[in-house]
């Protein structure tokens, strides 16, 4: 089956009294920490008495490390935002939930979620570029979502969302049955899609203060370049792809908003 063009989805984090919003940014992550870690049927946990200390494991779950700033975590944490506040998604699996130990980087997709469609549930199996440069963050992602359209590198996936599945929501057990070993890939690409997230450091945002009718044409005109690119350079068509892009002012400065947030909610 072939699927159109892969779509493109923009989103900056704008800017408050003259500087781009990297602590806000920060703020707004943190915020999201307890259901990027834990698994939907735990999301009913979360009261008054127990979120500190979930909060505080999820944090811990993060950022246990020196290496933390040497991966790519927080590019999985805005995946999974952008998953669940603009294609209003369902967590299939909590990656991080299931780490061994704190050293231990989760292979496979960065994001693996459920979306309703037009005609049932689809299949969403993200994937996250952290990067400071779009080229860079363009060619790897390509390199990652050709390689997911080999069939023993999806088995092998499959086999483990199957293995780590917990009760999910009434209604999935389709999707479940898109997972069973014995069905066909040709089935399963039609209700498949691979969101793919790319972070950059923007000269359009770095060269403004506020939004203004320059700004968006400067970052529109940037966007729409690096969209470009990634279809000239994008050969995948059994899948859905969806391309997000996040200018960043710093990644940075970005990442130590956020390292602070986490050691502070570690306390």
């Amino acid at each position: 089956m072939s699927h159109e063009v892969p779509t493109f989805l923009g989103l900056c984090a704008s800017y408050e009294m003259g500087k781009w919003r990297s602590e806000q940014f920060a703020g707004y992550l943190r915020k999201q920490l307890i259901q990027f870690i834990y698994p939907v049927e735990e999301w009913g946990n979360v009261n008054s008495a127990t979120a500190e200390e979930m909060l505080r494991k999820a944090a811990i779950a993060v950022y246990t490390t020196d290496k933390y700033q040497k991966r790519g975590e927080i590019g999985e944490l805005i995946l999974f935002a952008i998953m669940r506040s603009h294609y209003n998604s369902i967590p299939f699996v909590s990656k991080f939930y299931f780490k061994n130990a704190s050293n231990d980087t989760v292979k496979g997709f960065d994001g693996v979620h459920i979306v309703k469609g037009d005609v049932g549930f689809e299949l969403w199996l993200g994937e996250a570029k952290f990067y400071t440069d779009a080229a860079s963050a363009i060619r790897d992602a390509i390199q990652s979502i050709t390689r997911f359209t080999e069939a023993d590198y999806l088995r092998k996936e499959f086999m483990w969302i199957e293995n780590k599945m917990r009760a999910m929501p009434s209604g999935l057990d389709d999707v479940r049955r898109l997972l069973d070993e014995n069905r066909s890939l040709d089935e399963v690409f039609p209700t498949l899609h691979i969101p793919v997230l790319i972070t950059y450091e923007s000269l359009a945002v770095q060269s403004h203060t506020r939004v203004t009718d320059d700004f968006q044409q400067a970052i529109s005109a940037e966007l729409t370049g690096h969209f470009n690119k990634f279809k000239e350079k994008c050969r995948v068509k059994e899948i859905s792809v969806h391309l997000i892009a996040v200018p960043l002012h710093s990644k940075k400065e970005l990442q130590d908003h956020f390292d602070r947030k986490l050691k502070g909610a570690q306390a």
